[in-house]
């Protein structure tokens, strides 16, 4: 079977672009994700797990709700930052990418 493309493609590729909003979302939802793993990590007993993430966005003790809401809220921040920053830069640079 034979694939078809189309000729608008196949004559002028495009340089790939990217949603800034998806990506600010992902990267923000990721770094919630990550201290909430991390603060989850603050419980397991046998293991000497640094907490230097979860330090990054409170002063709150690491084990504590307040830093579980404080750097969830904060991590989430910061990683829309991060997420629309780098969309950003892909997409003002997607020129390079192209022949």
């Amino acid at each position: 079977m034979a694939t078809v493309v189309p000729t608008a493609l196949a004559d002028e590729p495009e340089a790939h672009r990217v949603s800034v909003i998806r990506l600010s979302v992902a990267a923000g939802v990721s770094a919630a994700v990550i201290l909430v793993l991390c603060w989850i990590g603050t419980f397991v007993p046998f293991s000497s797990p640094t907490h230097a993430y979860i330090g990054l966005f409170t002063n709150a003790d690491y084990s504590s709700a307040t830093a579980l809401f404080e750097g969830v809220c904060w991590s989430f921040a910061f990683g829309l930052i991060v997420g629309a920053v780098f969309a950003l830069t892909y997409n003002a640079t997607a020129s390079l990418g192209r022949r």
